[in-house]
């Protein structure tokens, strides 16, 4: 009997027996854990902004947003809740992450393009365009600045330039030299994000992550569309909007926990961002709904 037999062969059993049970013979993981909005707040977007693919933090309340289908900033206020300015930066579409650093902004294509905005917050200006050797089959869609190495990190969605399919790789680009380094700085390993998920308990969630597992295709347990450093702790995070869940990674780049996003507002999780004191931050695309930005209960 194949593994995914077996699993819905226990789902069926339990089921019948009305029982909150383990899966037997598999140790429940005490680092996956759940998330969830802070008193069920939510900060809605405007209509053109129903595609955010990206946030970062200005200062802790002031968010600059981009979305995947024109080059346009927007700069929403958590005091004033709307969006109190926006400019085009560049044509083109499919930006995907954006990051601060410093009074500069730099703004992630989903072929790796990086855009550099200088003195971003005084308005236009021409971007200095740096190409990479990520392209469109990479799918970048994660941008996050890393302080502590002088470097911007892009997470890629799809496949690395290794083209093996069996992990998510995340580059760094060197803010000196302005040049993507071609080895990966961190991996992530989609055997091991699928280890977190066996033996959950028997509940609408577990059943969508059960379909995953065993389907020989691990690209469907993990696709990174943002990623980025709690100050508080120097980890990086990593989210994937398949399956609404965040990879959390040690300074060795090791996996210390999987969080799940719990509820029905996260409609497609594409944004994370941290304020300067570790309040986390999730933006959503809105699909058929209203996209939103939420801030989130977690534990370090």
């Amino acid at each position: 009997m194949n593994r995914i037999s077996s699993l819905l062969l226990v789902l069926f059993f339990i089921s019948c027996s009305g029982k909150n049970e383990k899966m037997s013979g598999t140790a429940e993981k005490s680092d996956k854990k759940t998330l969830e909005p802070i008193g069920g707040k939510l900060y809605q977007v405007p209509a053109e902004l129903n595609e955010i693919s990206g946030i970062s933090f200005v200062n802790d309340n002031l968010l600059v947003a981009i979305q995947d289908e024109e080059g346009i900033l927007y700069f929403y206020d958590l005091k004033e809740e709307k969006v109190t300015r926006k400019y085009e930066f560049w044509k083109g579409k499919d930006y995907e992450d954006l990051a601060v650093v410093g009074k500069d902004l730099f703004i992630v294509n989903s072929s790796g393009t990086i855009y550099e905005l200088k003195n971003f917050e005084a308005g236009p200006s021409q971007p200095v365009v740096h190409k990479t050797a990520l392209q469109e089959v990479n799918n970048i869609e994660g941008l996050a600045y890393d302080k502590a190495n002088n470097r911007l990190l892009l997470g890629v969605k799809d496949i690395g330039l290794d083209m093996h399919k069996d992990h998510k790789h995340i580059y760094a680009f060197d803010l000196a030299t302005k040049k993507l380094i071609e080895k990966e700085a961190y991996t992530i390993s989609l055997t091991e994000v699928e280890g977190y998920f066996k033996g959950d308990q028997i509940e609408e969630y577990s059943k969508k992550i059960l379909k995953a597992i065993g389907n020989q295709n691990l690209n469907e347990i993990f696709r990174t569309s943002a990623l980025n450093f709690n100050p508080k702790t120097g980890n990086l995070y990593v989210l994937s909007s398949l399956n609404n869940i965040i990879a959390v990674l040690d300074k060795s780049g090791k996996i210390i926990k999987v969080l799940e996003l719990d509820g029905k507002e996260f409609i497609q999780p594409e944004g994370l961002a941290f304020t300067s004191d570790g309040r986390l931050f999730i933006s959503n695309e809105g699909k058929n709904k209203q996209a939103n930005i939420i801030e989130v209960q977690y534990e370090d």
